[in-house]
């Protein structure tokens, strides 16, 4: 079994780092921009924890690559999308308001 080259455990712990970082900003926050940011820094995280496992074979790199920008990227339209949405009716981006609800 060979040893773990010291470059990937970095980028696994960086990845790490960044995750709680992106964990403690959706815990702490209670703007909504603050927290779609926060799950997006998350996401990066783990995807920083799997680069190391996808640099082994290049052509699975580049179909993960390019299925997790697209997921990301409609992600991010309908998370804006709901985001205006709810702003225009509440004029307000606190999460507290998202715990009323109306009758």
């Amino acid at each position: 079994m060979m040893a773990a080259d010291p470059v990937d455990l970095a980028v696994v712990a960086f990845g790490i780092v960044v995750m709680a970082m992106g964990a403690y900003g959706l815990t702490y926050s209670r703007n909504l921009v603050r927290q779609l940011l926060s799950v997006e820094v998350a996401f990066n995280g783990l995807l920083m924890m799997l680069l190391p496992l996808l640099s082994m074979n290049t052509s699975s790199a580049t179909y993960f690559g390019v299925v997790v920008i697209s997921v990301v990227s409609a992600e991010i339209i309908v998370v804006v999308a709901v985001l205006v949405s709810y702003y225009r009716t509440s004029r307000s981006m606190s999460s507290d308001k998202l715990e009323e609800v109306p009758e």
